[in-house]
């Protein structure tokens, strides 16, 4: 083995996911140790097969090294203090993030009393968030720090599990930060916050303790009376003061102009609070978010700019490579010390010290030996997407490009190199990118050859310069400001036009891990095809290894293209309506798109968030594209509320949507218009289904309108409810019906409706049950009468509801009557996400959560 670190990284990240895959505490850690001082004697003693033995013993500590690692990763907060009042105190272990009116941040709790009972002491990482109440609390928390003591009185609660399949997992995102619980505060009254200086306790207050309760609190830090912190605590609280003060330069410099700090602050120094979340997007879109993550081309540009100057000031070239060496982790504190940050930096000292001294280096090596040493200080980083892309595109860049390069037909060395570089990268990223994003744009290829080097070579260091020169004189920097506002300004047209207008952009489905591992296997099977055919051979094993590649990305863009099953997923969006239907011919239907519903009163605007939560765009699209959803066939918007057409816009933004069918009213306000309007402007064709009228979706699929609320095309009806698209779905048999936000009497009506129609007598001449039976209104009591279970007489209902809701849905008559009605009842706030799956065979059913 000519790369010994090489190897043991190969091998150390191999046993690492494996005792992630492992059953917890399966292997103890103390097996770790004996197994690595096994490999070391095997390769000491030159034993026979001495790599082999060794790089399984190597594998076995690794796994076991994880395992013991995540044994500790335990709660001492009790469960039986969840979800009730609890007093904490201890320190703050994060930086406070201070959004309209949330805070949140990690605390170091020392001290936890449940329900005024005795304080006990403990250890946990509790993650906090404070809803403010007042405007003033917001200049309260922002001076709060890290190393700052504090005690809070709230609600002690457990990270819910996720709760649709293929969700973000908050809970496992917290675990593996070495959080367990969460805790919930309104207003500042119930919270006391110090400075890390020794004080009096007296002195602790900031608001007066009016409560008998915040009397505890007192007492709690009055028994844990702040110190000064420990010193890495101390430098952790200065690096965060210093970042917000260095993006307090871009925020002066830029202060007419928040997307150009938001951004500048985000490519200099990784503070991305401020990036402006449209344009976030379409940096994503086009695959162009590396550039605005430090990572190894921040630190290269940082290190050459540094001997630059230090060159320029005359120094000699050892102490310029040590002045540099002694640079960089400062510039990875200050970029915010990501995982590809901190990957660049480790390589970064390593390659200067070995210039130094004059020694051996090898790229490959220090990447091992970079990767082995961030897994031992955290193997939680082997989960985290940007160390899994720093080190793929690193290793394959140093592996590839060379290997790559020459196969290239073109003479200019620097063309070739940046095409080489450019080309390598988009292929060793891409099985990454679609697995966690769920998409990719055939334009990124060009975005990032044409806009990476310019954005790394003259934005980021004019950046830099604005902000030195700004530390000292925003008078000064303002020239250097105004060139880069203009050069960002053509960028971000540039940018905009090409997502706008990208019609290269595919929606990916996320493939499995061994799709990923076999991606890679046909990848370099064409480039050994390729080298033989360069070489003088034929061009058969080149020709079959691509075409195989192909079929292989053929097959993976949509693995379900030969699965003749039907599913209709009602997908838990809280508090609104969002049901998924796939037909067995692979049609997609999606009715309505849940919303996320917001009361303002006028002086409230202090309480909009930077990047509020939006349903549509953070929950519902980032589904879609998981699963595969390429296109929309049928987008219904059952009636224009906010709870079932809110999410909708970021849809009909992201996902093509060939067809719009709605109810044939207008509710006339903004989100009405908009959201019509953009359908159309992307192709989208407006359709209102007459009453009765029957729209075939695919051989299987057939959709009938029992209603269709107005009878006059778009007129403008403010109150929608009644206006709500009832449909009745047949698919291999089986019926479905949805109701939308149908009232009794709306019930009523299309009862009316179905027997003059001759559709079903009464009494026993009724019509079959139906399967499955959508309840209105998230189970209001405006609606689901007798009359209307007793006609349908649903084997299945569904109430899809938010959980926790304020409205108190399903109203508890609603429910009474489904049970005495013989249905079975499945709620998503129970639930989770439901998903009935028609075959020919029958229907079955399934869910998230387990009760």
């Amino acid at each position: 083995m000519n790369r010994p670190l090489t190897w043991l990284a190969i091998v150390w990240v191999a046993g690492t996911a494996i005792g992630g895959r492992l059953p917890p505490g399966m292997l103890p850690w103390k097996l770790a140790v004996l197994a690595a001082a096994l490999a070391f004697m095997a390769m000491l003693l030159a034993l026979p097969g001495r790599r082999i033995i060794g790089c399984l013993l190597l594998l076995v500590a690794a796994a076991a090294y994880y395992q013991g690692y995540d044994a500790k990763n335990v709660s001492t907060i009790p469960p039986q203090a969840l979800e009730r009042e609890a007093l904490l105190s201890g320190t703050i272990a994060s930086r406070v993030e201070v959004d309209g009116d949330k805070v949140s941040f990690a605390l170091k709790a020392r001290m936890t009393a449940i329900d005024g009972a005795e304080p006990a002491i403990t250890s946990d990482t509790v993650q906090v968030t404070i809803r403010l109440l007042k405007q003033e609390e917001q200049q309260r928390a922002a001076g709060w720090g890290r190393g700052d003591a504090i005690a809070l009185s709230g609600t002690l609660k457990q990270p819910e599990p996720p709760r649709n399949f293929g969700g973000f997992d908050y809970c496992l995102y917290l675990y593996r930060k070495h959080i367990h619980r969460l805790l919930s505060v309104k207003g500042l009254d119930s919270v006391r916050a110090v400075k890390p200086e020794p004080v009096d306790a007296t002195a602790m207050g900031a608001a007066p303790a009016a409560e008998t309760k915040m009397d505890e609190v007192d007492a709690g830090l009055k028994e844990n009376k702040p110190t000064a912190p420990p010193i890495a605590t101390r430098i952790l609280r200065w690096n965060d003061d210093l970042r917000y003060a260095l993006g307090g330069v871009f925020d002066r410099l830029f202060a007419d102009n928040e997307t150009d700090s938001g951004y500048l602050k985000s490519l200099v120094i990784g503070l991305t609070d401020d990036m402006d979340p449209e344009l976030y997007q379409q940096f994503s879109q086009l695959g162009l978010t590396h550039i605005l993550a430090i990572s190894g081309l921040h630190v290269a540009v940082f290190v050459a700019g540094c001997l630059w100057l230090l060159r320029m000031f005359g120094l000699t070239r050892e102490k310029m490579l040590i002045v540099t060496m002694a640079l960089v982790p400062f510039y990875i504190a200050v970029s915010g010390g990501s995982p590809s940050a901190v990957r660049a930096g480790i390589m970064a000292m390593i390659g200067l010290y070995m210039a130094r001294r004059r020694l051996w280096k090898d790229a490959l090596n220090m990447i091992g030996l970079a990767a082995v040493v961030m897994l031992l200080w955290e193997p939680y980083y082997l989960y985290d997407v940007s160390f899994q892309l720093s080190f793929l595109v690193t290793f394959g860049l140093i592996v590839g490009v060379p290997r790559f390069s020459p196969l290239l037909p073109v003479r200019s060395p620097s063309v070739n190199s940046l095409l080489s570089v450019t080309i390598v990268a988009q292929l060793i990223s891409f099985p990454i990118t679609v697995y966690y994003f769920n998409g990719i744009s055939l334009l990124s290829a060009l975005a990032n050859l044409l806009l990476v080097p310019f954005i790394s070579f003259v934005v980021l260091p004019l950046g830099t310069i604005a902000l030195i020169v700004g530390l000292a004189s925003s008078y000064v920097a303002a020239p250097v400001g105004w060139i880069v506002s203009n050069i960002n300004t053509a960028t971000f047209w540039l940018i905009d036009f090409a997502a706008t207008h990208d019609p290269l952009r595919l929606v990916w489905p996320k493939p499995s891990l061994l799709w990923v591992a076999a991606y890679y296997v046909l990848l370099w099977a064409v480039y050994a095809g390729a080298l033989r055919w360069k070489e003088g051979g034929r061009p058969a094993a080149a020709c079959a290894a691509v075409s195989l590649l192909i079929l292989f990305l053929w097959y993976g863009y949509d693995p379900q293209r030969f699965d003749r099953d039907g599913t209709i997923q009602f997908i838990d969006v809280g508090q609104g309506d969002a049901i998924l239907v796939r037909t067995p011919q692979g049609r997609h239907m999606l009715i309505d798109g849940g919303g996320t519903v917001t009361f303002r009163k006028p002086g409230e605007e202090w309480k909009e968030r930077k990047d509020p939560y939006e349903v549509g765009r953070k929950l519902l699209v980032p589904l879609l594209k998981q699963r595969g959803v390429h296109h929309i066939d049928w987008l219904v918007v059952s009636h224009q509320d906010q709870d079932h057409m809110g999410g909708l816009q970021a849809v009909v933004e992201q996902i093509p949507v060939r067809n719009v069918l709605m109810n044939g009213t207008w509710k006339g306000n903004e989100a009405s218009r908009e959201l019509f309007e953009t359908a159309m402007n992307k192709g989208a064709s407006i359709v209102t289904a007459p009453e009765g009228g029957r729209l075939p979706i695919d051989r299987f699929t057939e959709l009938t309108a029992l209603s269709v609320g107005g009878k006059q095309p778009f007129r403008v009806a403010e109150e929608q409810n009644g206006e709500s698209l009832v449909l009745l779905m047949r698919m291999r048999g089986t019926r479905f019906l949805f109701t939308g936000d149908m009232r009794a009497e709306d019930e009523h009506n299309v009862l009316a409706y179905l027997n003059r129609e001759g559709q079903a007598g009464a009494g026993d001449k009724a019509v079959p049950p139906i399967d499955v039976l959508k309840i209105a209104h998230h189970g209001s009591k405006t609606s689901t009468t007798n009359e209307w279970l007793t006609y349908w007489k649903p084997k299945v209902s569904v109430i899809s509801v938010g959980s926790k809701n304020v409205y108190g849905h399903p109203n508890p008559g609603v429910v009474e009557r489904l049970e005495q009605s013989g249905t079975e009842i499945r709620r998503t706030d129970l639930d989770g996400e439901i998903v009935f799956t028609v075959s020919e065979e029958g229907m079955r059913i399934g869910k998230k959560l387990r009760q």
